[in-house]
């Protein structure tokens, strides 16, 4: 992870990304009483295993609640506040969590609701979208 603007003010150039998805809320000073000075928006570029990351960590403590069941507004939410709270770089520290989860743990309940959370995933960020 670096920087592509360099102090100068020459910018590196990105590979090709998918379009941003469009933002599902405004998380902060969002209260009336606020003197809001900016709303400052961040795109961070995330893999599917990084997305199901940061779902499972912001939403999967609902064992009430199925993946399955879930709506893409809700699951944008979920990973935006994640990222919003709990940063880039935690998610990066915890990338391969799901992967190898998937790959070692049993057939059963917790192997099938990682894979419900890999659905939800792909209905929110349909083909990178």
């Amino acid at each position: 992870m670096s920087l592509h603007t360099l102090a100068d003010g020459t910018a590196i150039p990105l590979p090709p990304m998918p379009a941003p998805t469009p933002l599902s809320d405004v998380m902060g000073a969002t209260e009336a009483h606020c003197d809001v000075r900016a709303v400052v928006a961040v795109q961070v570029a995330l893999t599917r295993d990084m997305l199901a990351v940061a779902l499972e960590d912001a939403a999967g403590r609902n064992w009430d609640e199925h993946p399955d069941t879930w709506s893409v507004a809700y699951i944008r939410e979920s990973v935006e506040l994640y990222l919003g709270q709990s940063g880039y770089l935690r998610l990066l520290e915890s990338e391969s969590l799901l992967v190898d989860f998937l790959e070692y743990e049993p057939p059963g309940e917790p192997r099938d609701r990682v894979q419900a959370v890999y659905r939800a995933i792909d209905r929110a960020y349909p083909n990178g979208r």
